[in-house]
C-alpha cells in the first residue's frame, strides 16, 4: 500500500517511520522483471501522494524518478506504458450520491479540480524521455468540464478513489488497445 515504483525515498504517515518495506518490494519486482523479461510493463499508481510521505505526487522528484523509472524498465527491453491518473472525486462518491439523490452531477467534480494538467504533462515528458509511453486517462473519466461518476447507468467509483468493477470492465476493451499499440510501439 503506498509504495510506487519510482525510487522515493518514503515515509508512511500510517506506520509513523520510514517505510522500508517498500523499498524492499521494489527491489524484489524490479529482479522479477529483470528474470522474466516482460515484453511489457504497465505501470500505475496513486497520485494522492503529499508532503507527509516525504514527496508529492507530480513534484520535482516524483517526475525525475518517474523518467528515471521508466528508462530502467526500458533497459530490460520492455516496452513501458505509463496510465496517467484517475480523476480525484474529492470524497466517498457513495456518501455523495445518498445525500444528493436528485443530483448526481453535485457529486462530479470540475475537470481542472479532479486532475492536474500541469502534473500529466511532466509525467507524459518524463514518460517520452525515459524512453516509454504514456496514456492520459482523463477522456475516459471526464467531459470537457466535469468529471462524472456516473456513466450511462454505471457507478465509476465505489468510494473516494477506487474505480468500480463494472466501470474497470467497461474500460477494458480501451486498455486492450492501450496496451496492444505500446507493444506496438506507438
Amino acid at each position: 500500500m503506498t509504495c510506487p515504483l519510482q525510487e522515493l525515498p518514503i515515509r508512511s504517515p500510517y506506520l509513523g517511520r520510514e517505510y522500508t518495506e517498500c523499498e524492499q518490494w521494489r527491489a524484489q519486482i524490479v529482479d522479477r522483471l529483470k528474470a522474466e523479461r516482460p515484453r511489457l510493463v504497465v505501470l500505475d499508481m496513486s497520485r494522492r501522494y503529499g508532503a507527509d510521505f516525504g514527496f508529492a505526487s507530480y513534484d520535482p522528484a516524483w517526475i525525475d524518478t518517474l523518467g528515471r523509472t521508466v528508462a530502467a524498465l526500458r533497459s530490460s527491453g520492455a516496452a513501458v506504458l505509463v496510465l496517467g491518473p484517475a480523476p480525484d472525486p474529492h470524497g466517498s462518491v457513495p456518501a455523495c450520491l445518498s445525500a444528493h439523490l436528485d443530483d448526481a452531477t453535485a457529486c462530479a467534480p470540475t475537470r481542472s479540480a479532479a486532475l492536474d494538467g500541469g502534473g500529466i504533462g511532466a509525467e507524459r515528458a518524463a514518460t517520452a524521455g525515459g524512453g516509454g509511453q504514456y496514456a492520459d486517462l482523463t477522456d475516459l473519466f471526464c467531459t470537457p468540464d466535469r468529471c462524472p461518476v456516473i456513466v450511462g447507468n454505471t457507478l465509476v467509483f465505489r468510494d473516494d478513489n477506487h474505480v468500480t468493477t463494472e466501470y474497470a470492465q467497461l474500460l477494458a476493451p480501451v486498455m486492450g488497445a492501450l496496451t496492444d499499440r505500446a507493444l506496438a510501439g506507438g
